[in-house]
């Protein structure tokens, strides 16, 4: 009974909760909203299908402890309503932003620039590697480490914002060199063989799409996306075994297993954490893991060699298949905070994100928002979407892309400033010289 009781009671608090967000802001895709629905569904196709295929059901207790974490998530929000200082009918005005074709054509050329030199980083970058383990070796557990990593790596992220603002761009104004750049970039990201990687471009596209009103949001639509996704999670795997061969990587027994792999990678979160709260290893109380990347940067610039790892090593059986391997390693966005600092912790982190993806949200939904919070809403609301999996928040990418979001487009909006300054000035410059020469010309 208690594994179908706990879906329910998820279900209607999102559904409460999903309402009032949408009679309130006039949408229910929300940072709540991307966040719980994607777990909810997955949920609920465990516990009333997944289970009578041998996957093990998500537990009442964790499910329980997950409704916890998202009160406290909108606790961030009425915490960040009150810091803010903002009455409460002005957060209710946000709105779609109404600058949205100056705004493309204002920052085309940064984010062009962005694309073109993130695509010449990673051809560079794929070719070295290449050159290192042979075509044979992209498959390889070492050219995914060695191609996800060093300075070209890091200018490769570049290509995330570029992604996100040129998708909503083509899909307003339909160029064919920004689709050619769109497909490049998607191609050296999905290189990469890492699924979220490819998984956050596209969903950062639809909903920097969504929040211009490029795009709705129905069932059909949803499910269409959802093939999509599983397109990018099966050609991340046909990458690698395509080097034996197209017609083995697309075998029946290679694609039986990729979709086998693909229930295992969906489910494999939640089942995980409700696994591990039971049992007496966990949880480890170690939060450097959480910020990992400050500290990380702090060791590598006193020269500390030994950096902090949050390659979890726990895997942990979902389902009792023997056929294929039914583990994981990741424990949902929720159960892997809690494996590092337990349940207070967790609450308390959650408390903090629900806060900042709330600020970030009314930002971005201004009619006067600028591009740095409609680029930063998309990324955070991207890894929302993906929390059901595991927690994104402590990699490398994230800091990266938030670093170039925040710090490039205001310093190109003052550099195009200054420009539009000297410019002023020097005609103001010639136009007075000029005026002299015609007075001195006609006395």
């Amino acid at each position: 009974m208690s594994d179908f009781l706990g879906p329910l009671i998820l279900v209607t608090f999102c559904s409460v909760v999903s309402y009032w967000e949408h009679s309130r802001y006039g949408t229910a895709v929300t940072p709540f909203g991307v966040m719980v629905w994607p777990y909810a569904t997955i949920v609920i196709m465990i516990n009333f299908g997944g289970q009578f295929f041998g996957f093990f059901p998500v537990s009442l207790k964790s499910i329980m402890f997950v409704v916890l974490c998202l009160f406290a998530f909108l606790g961030g929000e009425k915490l960040a309503e009150v810091m803010s200082g903002a009455r409460r009918e002005e957060i209710n005005k946000v709105s779609q932003p109404d600058n949205i074709g100056s705004l493309l054509e204002y920052y085309r050329p940064l984010f062009i620039t962005f694309a073109v030199v993130s695509i010449v980083a990673g051809l560079i970058h794929f070719r070295q590697t290449v050159n290192e383990y042979g075509w044979a070796g992209i498959a390889s557990t070492e050219f995914r480490s060695d191609y996800g990593t060093g300075f070209l790596s890091h200018i490769q992220n570049l290509s995330r914002p570029a992604f996100f603002f040129l998708f909503a761009d083509y899909l307003l104004n339909r160029k064919k060199q920004v689709l050619l750049l769109l497909i490049l970039i998607f191609l050296m990201v999905v290189a990469r063989q890492v699924k979220y990687h490819a998984i956050v471009l596209l969903l950062g596209g639809v909903y920097l799409s969504y929040l211009y009103g490029l795009i709705r949001f129905t069932f059909k639509k949803l499910l269409f996306y959802s093939l999509i996704i599983y397109f990018v999670f099966n050609l991340a795997y046909v990458i690698g075994f395509s080097t034996l061969g197209l017609s083995h990587a697309y075998s029946t027994k290679v694609q039986g297993f990729l979709f086998n792999h693909f229930f295992t990678y969906l489910f494999g979160g939640p089942i995980a954490f409700s696994q591990i709260m039971d049992s007496a290893a966990f949880p480890v109380y170690s939060w450097q893991e959480i910020l990992v990347v400050p500290l990380n940067l702090a060791k590598k610039i006193q020269g500390d060699p030994y950096l902090i790892d949050i390659i979890i090593r726990n895997w942990v059986n979902v389902s009792n298949i023997t056929k294929y391997s039914h583990s994981a390693n990741v424990y949902s966005f929720y159960g892997m905070v809690w494996f590092y600092v337990g349940y207070l912790g967790t609450i308390a982190y959650t408390v903090l994100v629900g806060m900042i993806s709330y600020l970030v949200f009314w930002s971005a939904r201004r009619k006067n928002a600028g591009i740095a919070a409609q680029l930063m809403l998309v990324l955070i609301m991207s890894f929302l979407t993906l929390s059901f999996f595991g927690f994104y928040f402590n990699m490398v990418n994230f800091w990266e892309v938030t670093f170039f979001i925040l710090v490039i487009p205001p310093v190109y909006v003052l550099i195009r400033r200054l420009a539009h300054f000297s410019l002023t000035l020097h005609r103001d410059e010639s136009l007075g010289n000029e005026e002299g020469h015609s007075k001195v010309f006609l006395s």
